[in-house]
């Protein structure tokens, strides 16, 4: 049996990988999306050059120039402020380490190997956390899902932030579950992951939300909450410094600009209504049913807390920080691991009458 789980996990990974390359570099379009230029401009120009330099359609930019490329148009700026550097970095050196040290260079063939490897390792802690919370048969289908869903498949080979913020919750629910003891080790680098998801996105900044409200709930002792908040407060000024260095005045303008967008109702229903691949809509059952699953597993919060309360953090600053519809697929990527796992353990679950009421007894 142990032989058998083994091979159909390796199957399932095998599988994984072919669905992610299938012209991959073919599809999403390139031009889809041109934030994928926007963090491997990023971090070349950081790697290479010693500033961040970028295309951005923020008007509060001092320094401008234009910037064609293969017929694609970008409105370069520097020092770049939009996005937080870490995944530009991420992606840079991959590029500067295969010989595209410039923009013109630039293959989405090469950077996108970079998304792809990181949606693997998602993968793999998905089915570590499934199979810790529930047992390996709930792991299995949740990886099988997870890895063959269109929209993740799709989503995960793109050059987004939040393929990288994925795999860094995943691996701190991950330590957090595996310790039974919280020590000042374990303290100290859930809030290094933390301090990196805010390097990553902005909206990072839910891993530390997350153990902010589990240390709470669980006892954790006060000296641990406060490492782990002193740890996210060093990241967290180090990112201001950064900033502070190559223009405080534009890094504090472009962040007030972020943070005063625009939110509604419209935003919130096309987040639930419309599934998108990075900016085509794309209609996939597993998508709503998840959203559902999640819905209906805010009402045993005590059984699904690891799962519930990241995705939920997440989801409600999401709403608060995007203002616009349309183009914002991959703004749910982290949601997905979610999605699957109760998902999964929804129809595990539910394969007799006597558990209809799964989510809501």
């Amino acid at each position: 049996m142990k032989h058998a789980r083994t091979f159909v996990l390796v199957l399932i990974f095998v599988m994984a990988l072919i669905l992610k390359l299938h012209n991959y570099s073919v599809y999403p379009q390139r031009g889809a999306t041109s934030d994928e230029y926007t963090y491997s401009f990023m971090g070349v120009s950081l790697l290479t050059l010693g500033v961040p330099i970028s295309w951005s359609n923020f008007n509060i930019y001092k320094n401008t120039y234009d910037l064609i490329i293969d017929n694609l148009y970008f409105p370069m700026v520097f020092p770049y402020f939009d996005h937080p550097p870490l995944n530009g970095i991420l992606v840079g050196a991959w590029a500067i380490i295969n010989g595209q040290n410039s923009f013109a260079s630039i293959q989405l063939s090469t950077i996108r190997l970079v998304p792809i490897a990181l949606s693997l390792i998602s993968a793999i802690l998905v089915y570590l956390l499934a199979k810790r919370w529930y047992d390996e048969r709930i792991a299995l289908w949740s990886l099988l899902i997870y890895t063959t869903a269109t929209t993740f498949v799709i989503n995960g080979r793109v050059v987004f932030a939040e393929n990288l913020l994925t795999p860094l919750l995943l691996l701190s629910l991950y330590i957090y579950t595996i310790r039974r003891v919280i020590k000042v080790h374990t303290a100290i680098t859930l809030g290094v992951l933390a301090g990196l998801s805010i390097w990553t996105k902005e909206l990072g900044v839910s891993v530390f939300l997350t153990f902010l409200y589990v240390f709470i709930h669980d006892r954790v002792p006060q000296r641990y909450l406060v490492m782990l908040t002193l740890t996210f407060l060093l990241f967290g000024v180090g990112y201001a410094a950064y900033g502070t260095y190559f223009g405080s005045q534009t890094f504090f303008g472009i962040l007030m600009a972020q943070s005063s967008r625009p939110i509604g109702p419209q935003v919130l229903q096309t987040l639930i209504n419309t599934p998108i691949i990075v900016n085509k809509p794309y209609f996939d059952g597993w998508y709503f049913l998840g959203f559902l699953c999640l819905f209906f597993a805010c009402f045993d919060v005590a059984r699904h807390k690891l799962l519930v309360v990241p995705a939920a953090i997440y989801f409600f600053l999401l709403i608060f920080s995007i203002n616009q519809v349309g183009e914002m697929g991959w703004y749910m990527i982290p949601l997905f691991p979610y999605y699957y796992l109760l998902l999964t353990t929804a129809l595990i679950s539910l394969r007799t009458p006597r558990n209809l009421t799964y989510f809501t007894k």
